[in-house]
């Protein structure tokens, strides 16, 4: 149970023995894959024997909100029968403050650990605090999508957008605003919705790709709109449904999420770009549950686990599931991706800029 909280020639002669020939290179080239593919299936049956051993696997998300991490793991454990998911669901700055003190105190609860700030695995594996583990079918997902690490200490497992979204009731798609830029003018004073940067990985991500294309000078003028500024980067939703804030800066699939169960809101994809979040996936270093975290990490290649990622309006890994309806495809419109460097590097600062800002 789920705890919450992918040419002949030569005489005729010659003939019989190339016809034997082939039938022996026929023979060879069926047999090597399906020697390879049994000794897989032993590897396989041998790691999720010791997996039911370890009976758990405790996963610490932030790429999702709690019902889709929750989905996932049911899935997971549809498919592993005698293995539980602890879901742990806690917002991207706040998770790996705690895996670093868990890390430090020298107790490590977290398995796999899933963030929406790539920065963060970056960090992690230069501390050689994450193993490396290649994934079965990871070379079925998306190309794009494969060999983010080239020591396959991460792997992206979910993938998404920051772009805004408006109050359907209250802003006609004709007025409302077209680019970043845009949510500074004076008309949405005290009508823009946000989250924290110290706590939301798509927050941040945004945060640093607004200071690079805009300046600082970008927040300091929205300091003047008097944002309602939450946590996570799904607070802000609940707010422009709710007609308290009409525009915000969201996540693309829970934002269509919330839309598909009958709410007045809808994305706005900004004319300056959205921000692409690639969202990475690793094991810890003597994580408790190592066979467990393999199983999981596996999982998250599978089209079990696309198709649960589509049900809740977040685009699949796997190219064979279709996309959820609704959903721009990543494809169109101009998509602005940060490196794990640059976050690393630039988030802090931006954290730090934006409280003295905000006061927040």
């Amino acid at each position: 149970m789920v705890t919450g909280i992918d040419e002949r020639r030569g005489p005729r002669l010659l003939a019989p023995v190339l016809l034997a020939l082939s039938f022996a290179i026929v023979a060879a080239i069926v047999a090597a894959p399906l020697g390879v593919r049994a000794a897989e299936s032993a590897e396989e049956a041998a790691k999720i024997e010791a997996a039911k051993k370890e009976g758990k696997v405790v996963w610490y998300v932030s790429p999702f909100d709690v019902d889709t991490a929750e989905q996932v793991g049911k899935a997971f454990e549809a498919k592993y029968s005698g293995i539980t998911v602890d879901v742990v669901r806690i917002t991207a700055g706040m998770m790996y403050q705690r895996v670093m003190q868990e890390i430090q105190a020298g107790v490590i609860a977290d398995d796999v650990f899933s963030s929406a700030e790539e920065g963060h695995h970056l960090g992690l594996k230069e501390k050689r605090l994450i193993r490396s583990y290649l994934p079965v079918d990871a070379d079925k997902v998306v190309p794009d999508y494969q060999h983010i690490d080239p020591d396959n200490a991460y792997q992206v497992t979910c993938v998404g957008r920051v772009v805004m979204m408006r109050n359907t009731q209250k802003v006609p798609v004709g007025e409302a605003p077209k680019s970043w830029k845009d949510l500074l003018d004076p008309r949405w004073k005290d009508k823009v919705a946000f989250g924290h940067p110290a706590f939301s990985g798509y927050v941040a991500t945004w945060a640093v790709v607004m200071t690079q294309l805009y300046g600082w000078d970008y927040f300091e003028n929205m300091a003047g709109q008097n944002p309602l500024i939450g946590r996570a980067v799904d607070d802000a939703i609940t707010e422009v449904a709710a007609g308290e804030r009409l525009v915000a800066v969201v996540r693309d699939a829970t934002t269509l999420k919330s839309k598909n169960r009958g709410n007045p809101i809808d994305l706005i994809y900004p004319e300056d770009g959205s921000i692409f979040i690639a969202a990475p996936s690793a094991i810890l270093s003597g994580a408790p549950h190592p066979h467990a975290a393999e199983l999981l990490m596996d999982f998250f290649m599978s089209p079990e686990y696309s198709r649960v990622l589509v049900r809740n309006g977040f685009a699949p890994l796997r190219p064979e599931v279709g996309p959820p309806e609704g959903l721009r495809p990543l494809a169109e419109g101009r998509l602005i991706r940060p490196t794990p460097a640059e976050l690393k590097r630039e988030i802090p600062t931006v954290i730090e800029k934006f409280r003295a800002t905000f006061g927040v």
